[in-house]
């Protein structure tokens, strides 16, 4: 059987960490390789029709809501997982081509309707065909019961990601954090004081958590004593290249404790 650039990544790190669980490796290394052929492949055709897939995205989250093909900007955000500010740059690019134009809500002041015009219709009727060939040329190298098991499988896995994000906790290191609302009210339920943090709700048996030292019940607070109050500000934290070991402060019931974090470990 041919092997891919993650066998050999994986057969380096058997070698130097024969005690390693590599499965996740195997899963999400392919997974990020996977999409950054599709990624590519996407975009260049996009492209050809002087639009972005980030753009493509919009169009056909207001093409599938159906007539009138008009979504809050809200609900676009939410839909496709986007910033405001985000959002808004992509939609001021789509109100530039006449793709789209902007209303206020009457009902509400703080909310603006997109609205997909005749041209954006028009040429998403255009897109979608090509695009669909597209998508169906990259997954060629499985057959029709191989693409079946396939989409089971992401369905289970993507669901269960969902359903963390959707109960206000986040999977790190092996470990599952409640947002600051939740943190508190499980806090206050227990009688202890509100203190901003994320809560540590689970932590799996093995894993790089269980081994830094994290338990039920911590409060992450601060790293390298920057407050931690949403899964935001931890990304934002943990994603910056120095210090290579990050401090991690933390409250045990009411006891301050602090973690190290090393390049590695992250």
């Amino acid at each position: 059987m041919p092997i891919d650039h993650v066998d050999r990544v994986v057969q380096q790190w058997k070698a130097e960490k024969p005690n390693y669980d590599l499965a996740p490796v195997e899963i999400i290394g392919r997974a990020g390789r996977i999409m950054e052929h599709v990624d590519r492949a996407l975009e260049a055709k996009f492209e050809e029709f002087q639009i972005s897939r980030a753009s493509f995205d919009v169009l056909a989250a207001l093409r599938r809501s159906g007539k009138p093909y008009k979504l809050t900007q809200r609900d676009l955000m939410r839909s496709l997982f986007r910033t405001s500010g985000n959002m808004s740059l992509r939609i001021d690019s789509l109100q530039r081509q006449g793709l789209v134009v902007r209303s206020p809500d009457k009902e509400d002041r703080r909310s603006v309707f997109v609205t997909m015009t005749p041209r954006g219709v028009e040429l998403l009727e255009t897109v979608i065909p090509e695009h669909l060939e597209n998508e169906s040329s990259l997954v060629a190298g499985l057959n029709r019961a191989e693409r079946a098991q396939l989409i089971t499988l992401l369905r289970k896995w993507l669901v269960s990601l969902e359903e963390e994000v959707a109960h206000g906790r986040q999977l790190y290191l092996g470990m599952t954090l409640l947002d600051s609302r939740a943190s508190t009210k499980m806090r206050r339920a227990v009688g202890l004081p509100d203190v901003p943090g994320l809560l540590v709700n689970k932590v799996a048996a093995g894993s790089r958590a269980e081994e830094l030292g994290f338990r039920k019940g911590d409060l992450v607070t601060a790293i390298e004593r920057q407050a931690v109050t949403s899964l935001v500000d931890l990304r934002k934290i943990l994603n910056k290249s120095d210090p290579k070991i990050k401090k991690v402060q933390v409250i045990r019931g009411v006891e301050k404790m602090e973690f190290k974090l090393t390049s590695s470990s992250i």
